[in-house]
C-alpha cells in the first residue's frame, strides 16, 4: 500500500481507474477516471480525486481552443504588477472573475481572447485607457506607472501541453523542488535527481491534474530524464553541481544547496507531493531508483525511441 492509499483508504477499499467520457461546454472528452471501490462494489471519489479527474477534461478543452492555463493567467497579472481585482476591472470581467481564472476556472473563449490580447503591452495600455473613467486619478496613475515599468510584452517560456504537465516551465519552481528534495534527503547525484523530479511532477499530475515544474521528460537509458537537464540544473538558483570522485576513480555529478533552502515558490499541495517523493525514495541509491523507474509505463512505452513522455502515463504509475 502506498503513502496516499494508507492515508485515504480503509480496510477492504482500493483505487480503481477506467477510461470515461465527460461533456464540458457541449463537447465530449475522454479521461482516466480514478475512484475508490470497496468489497461490496460501491464506488466513490474524494475531493482530490474529483479535481484530478475534472482537470484532465479542462486541460483538453483549453488545449483545443487555445485558452490560457492558470499559471499563464497569473503570470500575466504579475508581469504588469496589478491585483487580480484590477485586472478584472481593466479587462471588463466580473470583480472576482480574474482570481477565479487563476484558481482554475476555465475562461469563456471570448474572455480568453481578451487575456491573450493583453499579453501585448500596447494593447493592455489601451484597455487601461478604455477603463480610465472607472478609476480615480490616483489609481489610474499608479497602474499606468506599473505597466509602463513592465519589461515589454508578456511571453511564456513554453506552451503548456500534455508533455509539460499542462504547466509553463518555471525555473523558480524547478529550483524550489530541488531545494526541498536536497534539504530532506541530502546532496543528490544527478541520476537520482532526474528520477526524483520525474516522480514529483508525475505523482502531482496523477493527484491533481497538473505537474509542478513545467519540465518535459524523455525516456533514456537510465530512466526518465528532464529535457536539457544539464542546462536546467546548471541554472537552478542556490544549487551547485559538483564533481564527486570515488576511491575507485569513478566520478559523478552531485547537486548541493549552496544557499539557504528556499521552496517558497511551492504551494501546500506541491510541498506535500515532494515530501511524499522523499519518503518513497530517500533510501534508494541512483541505481535502485533507475531500476524502479524502468518498471513504469512512462519508461517502458517510450525508451526504445527515447521519446518524450506524456504526463497521462502518470495514471499508470506504481506510486500515488
Amino acid at each position: 500500500m502506498t503513502l496516499m492509499e494508507s492515508n485515504v483508504l480503509s480496510s477492504g477499499e482500493k483505487f480503481f481507474q477506467e477510461e470515461r467520457t465527460a461533456t464540458f461546454r457541449k463537447e465530449e472528452f475522454t479521461y482516466i477516471h480514478t475512484g475508490i471501490i470497496d468489497e461490496d462494489g460501491e464506488m466513490w471519489t474524494t475531493t482530490e480525486l474529483d479535481e484530478a479527474n475534472l482537470f484532465q477534461v479542462y486541460n483538453q478543452y483549453r488545449a483545443k481552443h487555445g485558452i490560457p492555463f492558470p499559471d499563464e493567467i497569473a503570470g500575466l497579472r504579475k508581469h504588469y504588477g496589478i491585483s487580480a481585482a484590477k485586472m478584472a476591472q481593466i479587462l471588463g470581467f466580473g470583480i472576482n472573475q480574474y482570481r477565479m481564472y487563476e484558481d482554475g476556472e476555465v475562461p469563456s473563449i471570448s474572455n480568453a481572447r481578451t487575456i491573450i490580447a493583453a499579453r501585448e503591452k500596447t494593447v493592455f495600455l489601451s484597455f487601461i485607457e478604455a477603463s480610465k473613467a472607472d478609476m480615480t486619478e490616483q489609481e489610474y496613475n499608479r497602474i499606468r506607472r506599473k505597466v509602463d515599468d513592465a519589461n515589454g510584452d508578456f511571453a511564456m517560456t513554453n506552451q503548456p501541453s500534455v508533455y509539460s504537465g499542462y504547466r509553463s516551465l518555471s525555473m523558480e519552481k524547478v529550483a524550489a523542488v530541488g531545494h526541498l528534495l536536497i534539504s530532506k534527503i541530502g546532496s543528490t547525484f544527478v541520476t537520482k535527481m532526474n528520477k526524483l523530479m520525474f516522480y514529483a511532477d508525475f505523482i502531482h499530475y496523477k493527484r491533481h491534474g497538473y505537474g509542478i515544474t513545467g519540465l518535459s521528460y524523455r525516456a533514456l537509458q537510465y530512466g526518465p530524464v528532464p529535457e536539457s537537464w544539464g542546462t536546467v540544473y546548471g541554472t537552478m538558483s542556490g544549487i551547485s553541481m559538483e564533481e564527486f570522485v570515488y576511491p575507485s576513480g569513478q566520478s559523478g555529478i552531485q547537486l548541493e544547496i549552496n544557499a539557504e533552502a528556499d521552496y517558497s515558490a511551492l504551494d501546500e499541495k506541491e510541498i506535500a507531493t515532494v515530501e511524499t517523493v522523499c519518503k518513497l525514495f530517500a533510501d534508494m541509491n541512483a541505481g535502485e531508483i533507475s531500476e524502479t523507474s524502468h518498471k513504469e509505463k512512462a519508461w517502458i512505452a517510450n525508451h526504445q525511441t527515447r521519446a518524450e513522455i506524456s504526463y497521462q502515463d502518470a495514471f499508470a504509475l506504481h506510486y500515488n
